[in-house]
């Protein structure tokens, strides 16, 4: 029989409960929450949290919060400056106590009354060693001349012009433009007269050293090479680097005359065809709208030579060691824009080119032009041109040029080769 078959008609199936048998109420478990007293203890401690959130509250809790940060900002800050500091410290090369720094301390400009003073004191280079840098607008720092030696740099620079004092006697002024020139401001005040001075110390210093009597020092004095500024390295000659800014042929005649104490005392290195280059404490080297027919002119004896431009050292060029010194470029026009932080390696090959064809004729190649700012692109240049064997760095920042690790000039975010 069907299945609908067996069922009466009005059975209602959903409702048919017969066949489960119900339990008593009393077996039924009543629903309870676990843990019932920890539930009502955090309830209420939730309620008084609640009804306790006053206002005031808050303010305490935000002034709290704002303590608590401003201790942990100022401890992050005060261990930031202590780390700067103390990298500082250990590569800062320490300032010697020497003669310089005291005439960096005490100097007094020339004027037009007055000489530059002092000039000289009493261990003058002691614990400086000359480094390879070259002092770029020597006169614009504040002792000029004194800074860079301090420094060690073995070249400075001084731009001259020519024009009339009052009395109408030709004088070479210094400066980097026309409206900068003074009177009291000129290659003999600024450098000529403190070097003479200088050079005359260091001879008489170095025969004082030696325990001899007064005739045995000046002879001595009379058949040695004469000592340079460095009392480290007394066999390194200074360049000073003359930039004419005047017409070359009107100023030239007045720059010999002015170098004649100094080629009297048989201080300036100098070039015949006999004994070729003799170095002495000063070398001269002429740049800018410097005459080179004027210094080639004399074919027996040479005591000014030639920066010659280090982009134009071709096979057949008249440069070489009997009448150049420097070969000098702009690095923007040797090699164009430096960029991303380093020289590319195509501006590489082109340096060490022309470093090297530079080395051939025996010149020290020079780079001028070269990126100030910023530090860290700065110090980025200087470590490639030192790499790539350029003779001499051209230098704005004497300090970090002579006295720092350039790769750890900036330390924490702090340029530290400043101080």
């Amino acid at each position: 029989m069907a299945l609908l078959d067996r069922i009466s008609p009005g059975t209602d199936i959903e409702s048919d409960d017969s066949s489960f048998q119900t339990s008593p109420a009393d077996s039924i478990l009543p629903l309870q929450p676990r843990n019932n007293h920890r539930y009502k203890f955090f309830t209420r401690r939730i309620r008084l949290r609640a009804r306790d959130e006053s206002p005031k509250l808050l303010t305490r809790k935000l002034v709290r919060s704002a303590v608590i940060v401003l201790f942990i900002t100022a401890l992050a800050v005060v261990t930031w400056l202590a780390l700067v500091l103390t990298v500082a410290n250990r590569l800062r090369i320490p300032i010697p106590n020497n003669g310089l720094q005291q005439i960096l301390r005490t100097y007094g400009a020339p004027n037009t009354t007055s000489p530059a003073d002092p000039t000289w004191l009493e261990g003058f280079s002691e614990d400086i060693l000359p480094v390879p840098c070259h002092s770029h607008n020597d006169y614009w720092h504040r002792v000029p001349l004194y800074e860079g030696l301090a420094a060690g740099c073995v070249s400075t620079e001084a731009d001259i012009w020519i024009g009339n004092l009052p009395d109408g006697q030709a004088d070479l002024f210094i400066g980097h433009n026309s409206k900068s020139l003074t009177q009291s401001r000129t290659l003999r005040s600024l450098y000529l007269d403190p070097l003479k001075d200088i050079l005359s110390h260091q001879q008489l210093n170095m025969s004082a050293s030696l325990d001899t009597s007064a005739k045995a020092q000046q002879t001595l004095l009379d058949t040695t090479s004469p000592v340079g500024v460095f009392s480290m390295s007394p066999n390194t000659s200074l360049v000073l680097l003359l930039d004419f800014k005047t017409n070359g042929e009107e100023t030239w005649p007045t720059v010999l005359a002015q170098l004649d104490d100094l080629r009297s005392q048989g201080w300036l290195t100098t070039w015949t065809p006999t004994e070729g280059i003799v170095q002495r404490p000063l070398t001269i080297v002429a740049s800018g709208d410097a005459p080179f027919n004027s210094i080639i002119a004399n074919d027996t004896y040479r005591d000014i030579f030639y920066d010659a431009p280090l982009t134009n050292l071709t096979i057949d060029t008249p440069y070489n060691t009997n009448n150049s010194y420097y070969a000098s470029t702009s690095l923007s026009k040797a090699i164009g824009r430096v960029g991303s932080w380093k020289l590319g390696a195509g501006q590489k090959a082109t340096i060490t080119s022309q470093v090297q064809r530079a080395k051939e004729l025996d010149l020290k190649s020079r780079y001028w032009d070269t990126p100030a700012w910023p530090v860290g692109w700065r110090n980025r240049v200087w470590e490639n041109l030192m790499e790539l064997s350029a003779e001499v760095l051209n230098v704005d920042d004497l300090i970090a040029a002579a006295r720092w690790d350039w790769q750890m000039c900036v330390v924490a975010g702090v340029n530290i080769c400043n101080s």
